[in-house]
């Protein structure tokens, strides 16, 4: 079946299209505005690892500027600007997809973030001008493989039966199973998403015949991780396989060994979080099996830790997080800080949102002529959907969304009390069981609110929960109220 074909039954796939539309909406929020800001704020808040990743790079010693670390996705993607979050938004939206499927697809996925971390990393020794380039292109370089195996696992099982005798190389088995190489796929996939020609180079490229260095670097980052780490869960041929890699692309990629230790920690450490975090559901043994691999070959230039510490969870884990996201929106609040309402809001909207946590947040404001109350902007899952719904009329048919807003009081429901009718109803309409509003009075005027859920049969959330999402609201209407006086 040639390459198009194939092409054209992954694209008819049932959850394809869903996919190929992330990532092409994700490429296509090209600038730094406040409406591409929010469009990738909802793409990195929907997944963990994504949002760890945003935040790990923006406190990484090339990124960042002040002393203390950041916590807020938000914040991390102000700091690093759109592009980049694109670029690191493409790699796990393509790891959280696939990584789900299947044993041996996690195992793949996590063999290409490891090669796009070991790019990132060879890229910043190198210093070339955009490591998180690197980074995408490390990631999307195993991408034939990868969508043979998700979406023709029989072939993918002949292919690899033809390569663990021996007798076939991976080139001469993807030949014979499926008529070309798994480049020739990942190419056509790539380029049905718009990614950029760099991509498409680090598909291609090999040690020998790499157009740029930077699809030199994926070439050499991609024999890296082969070299470390064998899909079947071995080691690879230690030190002699390493020695290997340094000699067929030591000519364009000049690093040392201790060097290469050090691209391998790095990668080891940014994976780490993967493997040990109860949120994500990744086999911690692999990791320290993986950690030995890289030791074995390496020796003592790799110093990744091995143990499977996760970080802080439950009350305490969520009460540190709540702490550290109101101080990033309090050192916003100051005008002196740069930062525009624009920013604060959506700031705001993350720290209410994650340390809710809550499952949808919405700034919500009068319009000029104060005959509507309309939402600008919203955080959180089909969030798309709700910002439509929420435009009322300033009247008796505005509903309670208007009417409580008008009372000045910050209420969560049927956390403070039981529901109306009108309340009620309007809940029932909406599919939901809860929800909270907290109004925005600046300067003795209501400008409106922020609104926040959460959905299906989630627990009501307890009196600290709503004090602090009304602290976070305060804090919006100190940022507000000071612009409006400067």
């Amino acid at each position: 079946m040639p390459v198009r074909q194939r092409l054209s039954r992954i694209l008819e796939g049932a959850d394809f299209p869903a996919l190929s539309k992330q990532i092409i909406d994700t490429l296509s929020a090209l600038d730094d505005d406040a409406h591409s800001l929010q469009r990738l704020a909802n793409v990195v808040l929907r997944e963990y690892s994504l949002t760890l990743s945003v935040v790990r790079t923006a406190n990484s010693v090339h990124y960042r500027r002040g002393a203390r670390a950041i916590q807020s996705a938000t914040h991390a993607m102000m700091m690093l600007g759109a592009r980049t979050v694109r670029q690191l938004a493409g790699s796990l939206l393509l790891f959280e997809n696939y990584a789900r499927k299947s044993p041996e697809l996690k195992e793949l996925m996590l063999l290409s973030l490891l090669t796009a971390n070991h790019a990132r990393a060879a890229a910043t020794r190198l210093q070339l001008q955009d490591p998180e380039e690197a980074h995408l292109c490390g990631m999307f370089r195993n991408l034939g493989e990868v969508l043979v195996a998700g979406h023709f696992p029989e072939d993918y099982t002949r292919i690899r039966a033809l390569m663990a005798d021996g007798a076939h190389s991976e080139s001469a088995a993807t030949r014979i199973v499926l008529g070309f190489p798994f480049a020739d796929l990942g190419v056509e996939v790539s380029r049905h998403w718009g990614m950029p020609d760099s991509v498409v180079q680090g598909i291609r490229a090999r040690a020998t015949a790499s157009a740029s260095l930077s699809a030199a670097v994926t070439s050499f980052s991609h024999d890296l991780t082969q070299a470390l780490y064998r899909l079947d869960g071995h080691t690879g041929d230690g030190p002699h396989a390493v020695e290997a890699v340094i000699e067929q692309h030591g000519a364009r990629v000049k690093l040392t060994r201790e060097q290469i230790g050090g691209i391998v920690t790095d990668a080891m450490e940014e994976t780490r979080e993967l493997f040990v975090n109860p949120q994500i559901a990744t086999d911690r043994l692999r990791f320290r099996q993986l950690t030995t691999a890289a030791r074995g070959a390496l020796g003592e230039s790799v110093t990744a830790r091995d143990d499977d510490t996760p970080t802080a969870t439950g009350p305490a884990g969520v009460i540190a997080l709540r702490v550290r996201l109101r101080q990033e929106v309090e050192e916003k609040v100051d005008v002196a800080s740069g930062a525009g309402v624009g920013e604060v809001l959506l700031l705001a909207l993350e720290a209410v949102m994650r340390g809710g946590p809550f499952d949808r947040v919405l700034a919500c404001l009068f319009t000029p002529d104060r005959l509507r109350l309309v939402a600008r902007a919203g955080l959180g899952d089909g969030v798309e959907a709700l910002l439509a719904q929420f435009d009322f009329p300033v009247s008796v048919r505005g509903g309670p969304i208007v009417t409580l807003t008008q009372q000045r009081q910050a209420v969560y429901l049927p956390a403070d009390r039981a529901l109306t009718t009108v309340e009620l109803r309007w809940v029932q309409s909406m599919g939901l069981t809860q929800f909270g509003v907290f109004p925005l009075v600046v300067l003795g005027k209501i400008v409106g609110c922020i609104y926040c859920d959460r959905m299906g049969t989630a627990e009501v959330p307890d009196r600290a929960t709503v004090r602090y999402a009304k602290s976070i609201a305060d804090l919006v209407v100190d940022a507000i109220g000071r612009r409006r006086g400067s």
